[in-house]
């Protein structure tokens, strides 16, 4: 990233955090409740697969009409150089949301083979001499290349812990999802306040969740709707502030940080009206897919 400079360096790791954002505002978590039919009778898994792909679909050409609005926007406030990113980084978006409707690269190596492969293409990129906004690529091509190689040797998912024959439904989904969301939000706060650090802050983040001291922020989070609906207005609020403020790719990166956890805290309030009282037993925590 040195030979393409500081400021195009904090651009990018600002369009990242971006598409991040407009995932996380997105995100459907279909992946668990397919594996919990994975024993469930042939049309049962088929009905399941089918939904599973037609939600997907429909919350990718969500994200992709939000991803030109937001290359328009940044183009209106003079961040052309962080619009140019966003396209190249959007090429992985397809297979991201594709893969929450496959549970055959349901594997906690993908994240390795994603690393891996994106490590590749910027050494390839840097070694050809790649402009700035083409290394982008890397970041959007890395997810075709860690699902490629899922699929080609694929990882047998454990057995179901509550496994379910009913026909799947929204409602389910909505309600997964939106647990998840919430027991997420302080993780993801963290995770977006060390986006500055590049891939650093982000091991430093997932170190942390490892060790559970997100959990330690759960009390100074909301947990009302009220509450959900103002964090994420002045989250966003923020990010528009430091955009239109300064403009200065480090304040860029903040902008675009404050704008995922908005993402991540607009989600739980689309989806509020399926949350249970509580959360339910056979809804487990699994992992962040934002990287």
């Amino acid at each position: 990233m040195a030979a393409i400079g500081h400021a195009d360096t904090a651009r990018l790791l600002a369009a990242v955090a971006a598409i991040r954002a407009v995932q996380q505002l997105t995100k459907l978590a279909t992946q668990a409740p397919l594996m919990r039919r994975m024993k469930a009778p042939r049309e049962i898994r088929r009905q399941a697969r089918r939904l599973a792909m037609t939600m997907q679909c429909a919350a990718l050409a969500a994200a992709m009409i939000l991803v030109a609005l937001l290359s328009e926007a940044m183009k209106s406030i003079g961040q052309q150089q962080v619009a140019a990113f966003l396209p190249f980084i959007a090429l992985g978006m397809p297979v991201r949301y594709l893969r929450f409707a496959d549970i055959r690269v349901a594997s906690p190596y993908y994240r390795l083979a994603m690393s891996a492969g994106g490590l590749v293409l910027v050494l390839i990129g840097w070694a050809a001499g790649w402009q700035a906004a083409a290394l982008g690529v890397a970041f959007g091509a890395r997810e075709w290349i860690a699902y490629i190689t899922l699929r080609l040797w694929p990882r047998i998912p454990h057995e179901p812990r509550y496994p379910n024959n009913d026909p799947l439904k929204f409602a389910e989904v909505a309600r997964y999802t939106a647990i998840l969301g919430r027991r997420l939000l302080t993780y993801r706060l963290g995770k977006s306040l060390l986006t500055v650090f590049g891939p650093i802050g982000n091991f430093a983040a997932r170190t942390g969740r490892g060790l559970k001291l997100h959990q330690k922020l759960e009390p100074y989070v909301p947990h009302h709707l009220g509450g959900f609906i103002l964090f994420t207005a002045a989250s966003f609020a923020g990010a528009v502030f430091l955009a239109l403020r300064s403009g200065e790719p480090a304040a860029m990166i903040g902008a675009a940080g404050l704008c995922q956890v908005a993402a991540a805290a607009g989600n739980v309030v689309m989806l509020w009206r399926y949350l249970p009282t509580r959360d339910a037993d056979a809804i487990a925590e699994e992992d962040d897919d934002d990287d």
